[in-house]
Formats: C-alpha cells, sequence, structure tokens
C-alpha cells in the first residue's frame, strides 16, 4: 500500500493525556507503515469541535479522531450534538482503559479516611468542594455519582484547565482524578487518596480501597481512550488500521514511552469497540440521565 499522509485529530489542547498518548502511538505507527502522521489539537466544547470535523472528513483513512470517554458522556449531557456519537463515526479501536478516578485531598486535609470525609459532609451539608475539569466533564460526573451514592451535598467548582494545583494547594477540598496521572502525585506526597472509583485496587496504591468496597455503589464513569474514523469507513479499512495500531502498541518505542500507571493498553477491534459503546451508553442513559447535569 501506498504511504500517505494521516491526520489525526485530537479535540483536546496539546499536552493533555489525550495529546501525548497520540503523539506515542503516531511515532511507532511510522515505523510499522512509514505513513506521515499529523497530529491537529482541535480543543473546545468538551471535545465536540474536533470530532465534529472528523464527522464531517472523507471516510478514506486519512482522517481519524483519538478521543475519550467524553465521547459517550457527551451523547448523555447534550440534548443537540452536531452528530450521532454511534452513527456518526467508525469504530477503529479502544485504545486504553484507566483503574478508575481516585478521590483525592489535600496532604494536610483533616480527612484521613473516605468514612472521615462522608461523616463531615452528612454533619455540615454543602460545605465540602470538589473540583473539576469542567461542567459535565467525566470528573464533574463522577463526583456528580458520589454525592448520589453517598447521600451527600457537595459544592463544585468547575475548573477550565486543571484543578490539581488548587486541590494541592488546598483551596478545594477534594477532587476525582484519572489514576493515571493522579497514582504520582499521591507517591509523591502531595496530596492524599481515600478512594478508587473503580473495580479493584490499584497495584500502586494498594491500601487505597474502592468505594465498592465501603459500600458507595455506582460511582463508574468511563475513562478511556479510543480511534475513530469518520462516517461509513469500510471494513478492511477499519479493521487495517486497527491491526497496524495494535502492532504499534506492542512495539519497544511505544512500550517504553507508555508508562502511565492505573492505564492499561486494550487494540481492541472495531466490532468490540462498537458493542462496547453501544453498551456504554445505555449504562450511561440509565445512571447519569437522572443527575439531571444538562449542557448546552
Amino acid at each position: 500500500m501506498a504511504q500517505q499522509t494521516v491526520r489525526i485529530v485530537v479535540p483536546f489542547a496539546a499536552g493533555s493525556s489525550t495529546d501525548q498518548l497520540a503523539r506515542q502511538l503516531v511515532d511507532s505507527l511510522h515505523e510499522i507503515n512509514g505513513n506521515t502522521y499529523v497530529i491537529e489539537n482541535k480543543p473546545g466544547a468538551s471535545g465536540i469541535i474536533g470530532s465534529s470535523d472528523v464527522n464531517k472528513s472523507r471516510a478514506d483513512g486519512t482522517t481519524l479522531l483519538m478521543t475519550t470517554g467524553g465521547h459517550a458522556t457527551n451523547a448523555v449531557l447534550y440534548d443537540k450534538l452536531p452528530y450521532d456519537a454511534l452513527k456518526g463515526f467508525t469504530p477503529i479501536s479502544q485504545l486504553t482503559v484507566t483503574a478508575g478516578f481516585l478521590l483525592m485531598v489535600p496532604a494536610n486535609s483533616p480527612y484521613k479516611t473516605i468514612d472521615d470525609l462522608v461523616a463531615a459532609a452528612k454533619a455540615d451539608p454543602g460545605t465540602i468542594s470538589y473540583g473539576s475539569a469542567g461542567n459535565g466533564n467525566t470528573t464533574h460526573l463522577v463526583g456528580a455519582m458520589f454525592e448520589k451514592a453517598a447521600g451527600i451535598k457537595l459544592i463544585h467548582v468547575p475548573y477550565k484547565s486543571t484543578p490539581m494545583n488548587d486541590l494541592i494547594a488546598g483551596h478545594i477540598n477534594m477532587l476525582f482524578w484519572g489514576s493515571g496521572f493522579a497514582t504520582p502525585i499521591i507517591q509523591q506526597g502531595r496530596a492524599r487518596a481515600l478512594a478508587l472509583a473503580g473495580e479493584k485496587r490499584l497495584e500502586e496504591l494498594p491500601d487505597v480501597p474502592t468505594l465498592n468496597e465501603k459500600g458507595f455503589r455506582g460511582v463508574d464513569v468511563p475513562a478511556w481512550a479510543g480511534l475513530f474514523g469518520p462516517p461509513g469507513m469500510p471494513p478492511e479499512t477499519a479493521e487495517r488500521i486497527q491491526r497496524e495500531v495494535a502492532k504499534a502498541m506492542q512495539s519497544p518505542s511505544f512500550m517504553k514511552a507508555f508508562t502511565t500507571p492505573g492505564t492499561f493498553r486494550l487494540a481492541s477491534t472495531p466490532t468490540q469497540f462498537g458493542d462496547s459503546l453501544v453498551k456504554e451508553l445505555a449504562r450511561l442513559r440509565r445512571d447519569v440521565g437522572p443527575l439531571g447535569i444538562r449542557m448546552e
């Protein structure tokens, strides 16, 4: 096959975790097939601007979308999207999945355990604040689901960028953040983890219980990265790209660059990715819809 120039749209800012993954992947892909890869960062509107670009592109394999679980949550939070989250794209591969979101507090927080925090929230409702990366972001949704599961009322503080610095400085009381990027901060002692919103404990943080263990169930928001093509991409094209991606993710160069703790490589097939997305959307409509969070 003749070499191509392939545009990969990342609907988030340069330097974001998704952007970093895209750049690690294309270096390995180039080694495999010789194609030239161009990363285009098109942030804005919770990933909708960049996704819309790919939705309108030719389905010949020269334009791809690398996005996150926000692709699924947007379909539930927005009454109107400029595309259909399922029919408007061709699933190629779910690349990674994280172990979940860590519930973090400042290193000097008076809350030593999740039970301490919940007890304080129940004793004085509406006084404990949690930050997020913006209204409707997965870090907002997991916080809202935690409120419901614990029967408490928190103050949501949305940020336009990362709230991590304010958490470390103690300007907010707590934060849910992806385990891959939160774990090193915990290990460095810059913040404390009280619980994990995930299925099982992290190997890196074996003393941190899951919310399920503590009786707070149903706090689960997708945290993954995946690759899509425009709608109508021929199955053989999607399957070829997936095979190349899977090979790239096994390459020594990618393995060396991909060192995010608590994040697992999948490289699922187009069929597997499409089926999982259908199930995920159904679950999100069931669990997130009743929270009453809507975006415009």
